[in-house]
């Protein structure tokens, strides 16, 4: 039976727009055979390195794959100005990252350059595009120089980070996005506040305990991935809460993710934050 990652690598090699396509992700962990692979609702990750990267904002490419009726396709931006596809097929998921063939041609001839050793930007940027294949990543289409470019990009290139500053930011903002919440549970607004509590301070407390899983040298993913998996009991208290839509249990709620908060930034940097605590 053909499925669906088997239709869209026999649909990559007949794009011509298509330069350089890669599977990366679980699909690609289980392929090479190393660690976390794919399991029954894993999606298929691709990159496609395109000359019309315009071509992936719209959902008419993907008539092109018989038997796999589309039932919905979404398209966010996502890190360095590229775009991340997501279509669901009657056979399962593919998330596409849309890349322009210039900018990443630009990024292999600065690399070949060594510019990553002493333009910050291009350090940045190329970090982003090897922290995205550092989990594994195998070449579907293109010429044996990209091919060397992605495996030497993962190995010498620093993977993107946080830095101190921008973690204390990121710590920061959660904090007084905390401080408003419990002015919306005063004013009786309880959904607001378990929206903001979910978006900024779990969501920052997840960044950061992946960046200090990364500088500790333990396996991480992003968005919280796998965390059930991978975290010890105390790990995983940082970033998981329960609460009911009362204001109790949502100020309990609130309060102890800032906690946390609070203690990942302290690890991170070394330094407690100056916060005041909120009653």
């Amino acid at each position: 039976m053909v499925t669906l990652a088997d239709a869209l690598r026999a649909w990559v090699r007949d794009q011509a727009d298509i330069r350089v396509a890669v599977l990366f992700g679980s699909r690609a962990r289980t392929e090479l055979g190393t660690a976390q692979p794919a399991d029954d609702w894993s999606d298929v990750d691709l990159e496609l390195v395109t000359t019309q990267p315009g071509r992936y904002l719209d959902r008419a490419w993907t008539a092109e794959l018989d038997g796999f009726p589309l039932h919905a396709y979404a398209v966010r931006p996502v890190f360095g100005g590229v775009h991340k596809v997501t279509a669901r097929f009657a056979g399962g998921e593919v998330d596409l990252v849309i890349v322009p063939y210039r900018r990443l041609w630009l990024g292999k001839l600065a690399f070949g350059l060594g510019l990553h050793r002493h333009l910050a930007f291009v350090s940045r940027g190329l970090g982003e595009f090897a922290l995205v294949m550092s989990g594994g990543h195998v070449l579907l289409k293109g010429s044996p120089a990209w091919e060397e470019f992605y495996a030497r990009a993962v190995q010498e290139v620093p993977l993107a980070h946080l830095t101190d500053a921008e973690a204390i930011a990121l710590a920061e903002c959660a904090y007084v996005d905390g401080a408003a919440m419990l002015g919306k549970l005063a004013r009786g607004e309880f959904v607001a506040a378990q929206r903001w509590l979910h978006r900024s301070i779990v969501e920052a407390n997840l960044r950061l305990l992946h960046e200090r899983r990364r500088r500790r040298g333990l396996d991480s993913f992003p968005d919280g991935r796998r965390v059930e998996q991978l975290l010890a009991p105390d790990e995983l208290a940082l970033v998981r809460f329960e609460a009911r839509l009362d204001a109790a249990s949502l100020r309990a709620a609130i309060l102890a993710s800032l906690a946390g908060t609070r203690k990942l930034i302290t690890d991170l940097t070394g330094k407690a934050p100056a916060w005041p605590e909120l009653g």
